[in-house]
């Protein structure tokens, strides 16, 4: 047996083993029902954000436990990972209050042992919000008291030094002119461009002139393009659910400095139509070197994995939890084919830039400038993928399995419990 199948094996088994607790939920006014799982409490304390769609399931929620789990094990603090999930349409105009039950009814573990953000469809801001209803300092008050242990005034203290550190509008060199971003509303986006640079020096390359698609325009996506256009890669392609735009030459900085002045949700600031269409369909056919898929989970098909190695495509930054599609938890088989095609930067690596602020903001007692947390994140980031190259031996291929191995390597939980139950999903 190979090193790489014995570290894609016990991957697997980390993935399917039992978590350590599974709350369920069922919304007594609703149709909507949720889940907070915990993989584990390592530390006294886990954390993970909360997310929303229709159709969301347990499955689903679990495995981002786990994607959390792994990040922690980069990004710091060692703590184990959770997530909240609720099955329900954000558009839905009841949505406040469903988040409010929901929060109400997950207040003993946020008070006492569980953080949580913002995440798909659930904005920061109205974690806050719901946080504070509840009478909470900060929605990370319960991994505070459980992995710290601080109490009274000295908890109040690293609370108000998370929340000003998270919050602080950024300027200079980090900014969007003419528009107001916050620490975190920029940072993993930064986080991912990173990735992507440092992938390219660890090959021997620069990311000037290099030619990047970007697969989603949200506050990842719309950042990661800003970085690194600046950085004077070419963004030769963005494309989400609403439309695309595609420039074989290269998008103009300015042009996307004022996509993102335009923006007012999480999509791409384009009119809907046959040319929009048109962009995204060529998307997937502009020749690049990099893609960056920073959209929902599970985009990256078999498919598209030959579409993208038809276009000349080398690198993948996971900038999206788990963009390769699984037939079911545990599965790793298209992850394994492309770690063997690409060079892929690993999702807990390249997207953990919230979670690496977060814990540097925790275990700080003075409080961080904008540009010191992003300079941490940078450290981070560039940390981890060089240390994946080490255990691959090269940053061309395997470096998602010396990834993998890394995680392994930190958490120590790929035996401790049964697999779960298999259930087959769809794509």
């Amino acid at each position: 047996m190979s090193r790489d199948h014995e570290v894609w094996a016990a991957y697997s088994r980390f993935l399917q083993q039992r978590p350590e607790l599974v709350v369920a939920w069922n919304d007594p006014d609703t149709e909507a029902r949720g889940w907070l799982v915990f993989n584990s409490l390592r530390g006294g304390a886990a954390g993970g954000g909360t997310r929303m769609r229709p159709g969301l399931g347990l499955d689903e929620v679990v495995f981002l436990a786990k994607v959390m789990e792994s990040k922690f094990s980069v990004s710091g603090p060692p703590i184990g990972g959770a997530k909240s999930g609720i099955d329900f349409d954000p558009r839905d105009p009841r949505k406040p209050e469903v988040l409010a039950r929901w929060f109400r009814a997950i207040e003993p573990y946020l008070s006492t042992c569980y953080g949580t953000g913002g995440d798909l469809n659930v904005d920061v801001r109205e974690v806050v919000a719901q946080c504070a209803a509840l009478g909470l300092g900060h929605p990370q008050e319960g991994v505070v008291r459980g992995y710290l242990g601080l109490r009274g005034d000295e908890l109040k203290q690293r609370l108000a030094t998370m929340q000003e550190g998270l919050t602080t509008l950024v300027e200079g060199g980090i900014a969007v002119e003419g528009k107001h971003y916050r620490v975190v509303d920029l940072v993993t986006g930064y986080g991912v461009a990173v990735a992507a640079r440092r992938l390219l020096e660890l090959q021997g390359r620069s990311v000037d002139g290099t030619r990047i698609l970007i697969e989603g325009f949200g506050c990842v996506g719309g950042s990661a393009a800003l970085y690194l256009a600046r950085w004077g890669a070419k963004i030769v392609g963005l494309v989400d659910l609403n439309g695309g735009l595609v420039a074989p030459d290269g998008i103009p900085l300015a042009e996307i400095e004022q996509l993102l002045r335009r923006q007012s949700s999480n999509e791409l600031p384009v009119t809907r139509g046959p040319e929009s269409d048109a962009a995204r369909a060529a998307f997937w056919e502009t020749p690049a070197d990099v893609l960056v898929s920073a959209a929902a989970s599970g985009t990256l098909t078999a498919e598209r994995l030959n579409d993208l190695s038809a276009i000349g495509v080398q690198s993948i930054i996971s900038g999206s939890n788990h963009p390769f599609w699984a037939s079911r938890p545990g599965d790793t088989q298209l992850e394994e084919i492309a770690d063997r095609q690409f060079a892929v930067a690993a999702d807990f690596i390249a997207n953990c830039g919230v979670a690496s602020a977060f814990a540097r903001l925790m275990l700080s007692p003075e409080p961080l400038s904008a540009e010191r947390v992003f300079d941490l994140v940078r450290d981070t980031i560039v940390a981890a993928l060089d240390e994946s190259a080490e255990r691959a031996g090269q940053a061309d291929r395997g470096l998602l399995s010396g990834a993998v191995r890394l995680v392994l390597e930190r958490t120590q939980t790929a035996e401790l419990s049964p697999p779960l139950p298999q259930t087959t999903t769809g794509p």
